[in-house]
């Protein structure tokens, strides 16, 4: 049985307005963290400070997930993703599961999920709370 801790992590996730089209979004994944005001004080920072994320007309959203487990001291997590992909070779439809403590229950859930969801790809991913995953932003080619 899965057991949700009442503890939430934050998925903090900017996207480029101008590269996004019908039905993709050219997102940039920043990272979880361990509270809203944690996830919103980043996103200020990179819209302010960020090459990229300053430069270009990016927003943000800030998504509550789920956490299965159970540990109380939440350092790690891992999250299910599935996507496919749109003759732009852009990621599009994309699924992702709750975020579990767990590796082998994470496990467990990319298998039910790959049974119940056509996608060509996916992946089992770890990630650090409160870690930025884009440190030195970007710039357009």
């Amino acid at each position: 049985m899965k057991k949700i801790l009442k503890a939430e992590v934050f998925k903090l996730v900017f996207y480029d307005m101008s590269l996004s089209y019908e039905n993709y979004k050219e997102e940039f994944m920043i990272g979880l963290f361990s509270t809203f005001a944690k996830a919103n004080q980043t996103a200020k920072h990179y819209q302010r400070n960020v090459q990229g994320f300053s430069d270009y007309p990016c927003d943000y959203l800030i998504i509550p997930k789920n956490v299965i487990g159970t540990t109380n001291n939440i350092r790690k997590v891992f999250m299910v993703e599935g996507w496919n992909v749109n003759e732009n070779l852009d990621e599009i439809d994309i699924i992702e599961s709750d975020c579990f403590t767990d590796e082998n229950t994470a496990k467990q859930e990319l298998l039910e999920m790959k049974q119940n969801n056509d996608r060509s790809e996916w992946t089992l991913n770890r990630y650090t709370i409160d870690e930025c995953l884009w440190k030195d932003g970007f710039v357009r080619v």
